[in-house]
């Protein structure tokens, strides 16, 4: 399997290419996502552009460091150092929820190695809600371990629509929740704790793409207006009757409105 040692020579990341297109799209991972998340969604990027998957530290096949925490801005740097390997210079970057936030962070660190930029169901900071329910998933693992901290999650990450109809998946998703190392988790949880993205968001003249679902407790509407307030060049997509997993609760539209976005 493809892994690229990073220049502080203990970190390596698993990353995969798929397509052979011009221009390279890269997915960033959700917080407890891998690179297998995005097999739905691949194809559908792959007849217009080299699609690369990753994970960063703390996920799947990557090092996961004994680190207190890993911050968003290490993930960000890791991140171009793992292009710079690749020898890609420049690419278009799809950040969700968590990979949205080091998407930011990658932006304004790198601004000149994106191209354009989608944030879908992220955050422009984390507020006291979100470490409240941060604070209420540690609970739960602790009380009943990753398949309690599954239950308790299920309405912050899903919308009625997707819960309803998806029993199936959804229990299929419970056993791969299962499979994250609480304690790489912990770290990459403290990373968005301390995450605030709104002193620089100006700064971010990218083209952007805001996406976020009208049923996502988890990184609300409100935080995507401020994403969309901030952002000098930015666009906002609401998806009706989803949640915070837009990217399976709604992925026709996720693909269609991202990949139309990114050819400009």
């Amino acid at each position: 399997m493809p892994h690229l040692t990073l220049p502080d020579s203990t970190t390596s990341l698993y990353y995969e290419f798929h397509g052979e297109g011009e221009q390279t799209l890269v997915l960033l991972n959700g917080i407890t996502m891998t690179t297998a998340a995005w097999a739905w969604h691949v194809p559908h990027y792959t007849p217009h552009f080299r699609v690369l998957c990753l994970d960063f530290r703390g996920q799947g096949q990557s090092s996961k460091p004994d680190e207190p925490a890993y911050p968003l801005t290490e993930q960000a740097d890791d991140l171009a150092a793992a292009l710079t390997l690749l020898g890609v210079a420049r690419a278009h970057v799809l950040g969700l929820s968590y990979g949205g936030m080091v998407a930011q962070h990658f932006a304004h660190r790198h601004p000149t190695r994106v191209a354009r930029l989608v944030l879908a169901s992220t955050l422009a900071y984390s507020d006291a809600a979100n470490a409240a329910m941060a604070a209420s998933w540690a609970a739960a693992q602790a009380a009943g371990g990753a398949d309690l901290r599954f239950t308790e999650s299920l309405p912050w990450v899903f919308g009625s629509a997707f819960l309803a109809a998806q029993q199936p998946l959804l229990a299929a998703l419970r056993g791969i929740a299962a499979q994250h190392p609480w304690s790489a988790v912990e770290r990459l949880t403290a990373g968005v704790l301390s995450h605030d993205a709104r002193p620089w968001l100006a700064q971010l003249t990218q083209p952007t793409l805001v996406l976020v679902g009208n049923e996502d407790r988890l990184t609300p509407r409100y935080q995507a207006d401020c994403l969309v307030d901030m952002l000098p060049d930015a666009q906002l997509v609401v998806l009706p009757h989803v949640g915070h997993a837009s990217h399976l609760e709604a992925l026709p539209a996720f693909v269609a409105e991202t990949a139309a976005f990114f050819r400009g």
